[in-house]
């Protein structure tokens, strides 16, 4: 890996791990200008329904073994996708999936702890992806469909293992800074154009939807 992809890496996996132990400190932000806040939180929530079928079928799977990852890059250029997983012995269990097509989009997931899964998946030009993940049990999904989004997941998820997080950004120019820990269930959707920053406790049940 050369220095400037690992100076990138480290950057964006730090900002979505700090993101997530600002998180599990207990303080609360959520700025949703353009969308409604539901208290409910749903995890997946605007994701196709493909999509979630093949996230299931992540999470469902391979359950021996340390760590677990795919990568599957078609018809891209300047693609970068790293995933880094740590969790050795009988706390083993992460599991990471990426889907990338199109030109210059990036993608990393971190994961530190045990039985974390992890996904994202980017569908056009100049995307870029973040998950980082600390604790157990964390899941997390990005979905991207359309230029220019970035999105970027924390969680800490260290003692609850019912956190869980998701982004679904369709069309250009999305931009999410999201953040998770223990009871945590928060679901995104945006249709183009749209910000969040949301940094919540640990009993944060939250999702917002901006359709233009």
């Amino acid at each position: 890996m050369n220095a400037s992809i690992k100076t990138k890496l480290q950057s964006v996996l730090g900002v979505a791990c700090l993101v997530a132990s600002v998180s599990a400190a207990g303080s609360a932000l959520v700025f949703a200008p353009d969308g409604g806040v539901d208290s409910q939180g749903v995890f997946l929530h605007g994701v196709d329904e493909d999509i979630q079928n093949d996230f299931n079928d992540l999470l469902n799977s391979v359950d021996d073994i340390d760590n677990y990852s795919e990568v599957h890059i078609t018809n891209a250029t300047d693609a970068l996708a790293v995933v880094i997983q740590e969790s050795p012995g009988s706390s083993a269990g992460n599991k990471a999936k990426i889907i990338q097509s199109g030109s210059s989009n990036t993608a990393f997931i971190g994961q530190k702890g045990a039985a974390n899964t992890a996904y994202i998946i980017q569908e056009g030009d100049n995307n870029a992806a973040a998950i980082g993940q600390v604790g157990r049990n964390g899941q997390a999904l990005v979905a991207q469909k359309g230029d220019n989004n970035l999105a970027v997941i924390g969680q800490a998820n260290i003692f609850n293992p019912s956190s869980k997080l998701s982004i679904n950004q369709e069309n250009d120019n999305n931009i999410a800074f999201v953040a998770g820990s223990g009871g945590a269930n928060l679901g995104i959707s945006q249709n183009g154009g749209d910000n969040i920053l949301i940094n919540a406790s640990s009993a944060m049940r939250i999702y917002i939807d901006q359709s233009n």
